[in-house]
Parts: structure tokens; C-alpha cells; sequence
């Protein structure tokens, strides 16, 4: 006959133990596409600045100025500034991400660096435009 009054609880675990190593693996878990989706955009970026600065330090340097040449020196200069936000913004969403940091707590810089983003991505659609119709009133 064993006694129920004196069970020992040593071995007992409500299960409901949560350490932060816990949670940490548990958010890499839910935005591990996130986060595989910013490592490429990160390294595209990178490319990207890499191939900007050389068309800025030629532009700038090595060439006669144009009209033309201005435009894209200035659409490389918008271009390079449009991946310098997203190297910012894409950082962040990982440190975010990995930290479980909620982003409504961050709301505030996360709605700056976007509003900067869309205005080097704006003023990198107008110039392509206004080359576009330069180039075409040219031809006429």
C-alpha cells in the first residue's frame, strides 16, 4: 500500500517553464522566412552600392558633364541612398525578429525609415522619367 498524503516533488514540471533562450528560438521559428528574405536583400543591397559607387566615382571624376550625365549621376546618387535606407530598414527587421520585438513598439522609426525609403524610391521613378522624356523629345 503506498502513501498518497507524502508524494515527493522532486520530479515535477508544470511545463510551463519559459526561458528567453525558449522564446528566442520560438520567434527565429516563426520568421525564419523573414529573416532568409533580408540576408538576400541585404546582400543584393551591398551589390548594389558597390555598382553605384563606381558609376558615381566615374561619373564624377573620369567623364565630361552633360546634361545626361547629370541625370544619371543623380539617379546613381538617388539609387545609392535608396540602398543605403533599405541596409538600415532590413537589419532592423532581423533584430527585431530575433528578439521577438514586437514592431508596434516601434512604430516610430520604422514609419521614418519607410518614409525615407519611398522618397529615394520616388525620386529615383521621377528622374528615370524625366530621362525617359528628355531622351524622347530629343528623338522628336
Amino acid at each position: 500500500d503506498t502513501n498518497r498524503t507524502n508524494l515527493p516533488l522532486n520530479y515535477t514540471d508544470s511545463g510551463y517553464e519559459d526561458s528567453q533562450e525558449d522564446r528566442q528560438n520560438e520567434c527565429i521559428l516563426l520568421y525564419y522566412d523573414v529573416l532568409i528574405l533580408a540576408g538576400v536583400f541585404i546582400f543584393i543591397s551591398l551589390c548594389g552600392l558597390v555598382g553605384n559607387m563606381v558609376v558615381m566615382q566615374f561619373l564624377c571624376f573620369h567623364m565630361k558633364r552633360n546634361p545626361f550625365t547629370v541625370y544619371v549621376l543623380n539617379l546613381a546618387i538617388a539609387d545609392f541612398s535608396l540602398l543605403l535606407s533599405l541596409l538600415v530598414i532590413f537589419p532592423l527587421y532581423i533584430i527585431l525578429a530575433v528578439n521577438c520585438f514586437l514592431p508596434h513598439k516601434h512604430i516610430l522609426i520604422l514609419l521614418l525609415l519607410n518614409i525615407l525609403f519611398l522618397f529615394w524610391y520616388l525620386a529615383s521613378m521621377y528622374l528615370l522619367t524625366a530621362m525617359s522624356i528628355e531622351r524622347c523629345l530629343s528623338v522628336l
